[in-house]
């Protein structure tokens, strides 16, 4: 008989929860009566969430190290300690690297790379001491292939991710604390708003309608996977939607 981990009173720490995949995994897991402590830069979209969640909000800059240390800090004071971090704050540019930003290269490092790394260390401590602790890192099937020359640095950013989700886990296992990679396709989220170029702008929101999941579609599997029993540890999870082509 399969025995599923109960969610109820797991203290989840979340970043990039003011919109999109991270605010609806903080719906998700609130609904089953998970304690959800909630972080991002924007204080406005993250006090909404955690008004609609009731979870906690904690506005911090991932870019800061500082500031991430001692919102991690806060998160864990105020729920008694943390049970599992939810690594899914991103940022996503597109562009050649022949005429490429550095401005947008550096962003995708700091956040999708630099600032995973301060939540993780700034959590470990705390997990460590957690119920069934757990780290699941938002990646991307762009870190698992790359799409074309457009996605080269954001797919190298990704590909960062599971590379140090692969250490973690070799690094984290003597704790307990297991660590899952998530790797969805395409995802219904800003509709491409943050892409430079007009026109892969356009490119980007068309493939998002027509073949995204939504984020609760992700936010699902994020439960699935904290769900699991303490002796299973999933490795990583890789999904897209029906519509989109499998290439």
């Amino acid at each position: 008989m399969l025995i599923v981990a109960d969610l109820r009173g797991r203290r989840v720490l979340i970043t990039g929860a003011s919109e999109g995949i991270g605010a609806a995994v903080a719906d998700h897991l609130a609904r089953d009566g998970a304690r959800v402590a909630l972080l991002a830069r924007d204080t406005a979209r993250l006090e909404g969430v955690a008004r609609r969640s009731g979870g906690l909000a904690i506005t911090a800059d991932l870019t800061d190290p500082p500031s991430v240390t001692h919102a991690v800090e806060d998160a864990a004071r105020e729920m008694g300690g943390l049970d599992v971090l939810v690594n899914n704050a991103g940022v996503f540019r597109l562009g050649r690297v022949a005429d490429g930003e550095i401005a947008d290269w550096r962003d995708m490092l700091e956040v999708n790379v630099l600032g995973l790394l301060a939540v993780t260390r700034a959590a470990i401590p705390f997990l460590r001491l957690g119920r069934h602790p757990q780290i699941v890192n938002i990646s991307s099937m762009s870190g698992r292939r790359v799409a074309g020359a457009v996605h080269g640095v954001y797919s190298g950013t990704k590909h960062a991710v599971h590379a140090l989700s692969d250490a973690l886990r070799q690094e984290l296992h003597a704790d307990g604390i297991r660590v899952t990679t998530v790797s969805p396709g395409i995802v219904r989220t800003n509709l491409g708003a943050t892409v430079r170029d007009g026109k892969l702008r356009s490119d980007v929101g068309r493939s998002q309608r027509e073949q995204g999941l939504s984020p609760e579609d992700v936010a699902a599997q994020v439960r699935y996977i904290l769900s699991a029993p303490p002796d299973v540890h999933l490795v990583e999870l890789a999904v897209i939607s029906s519509r989109q082509y499998p290439g």
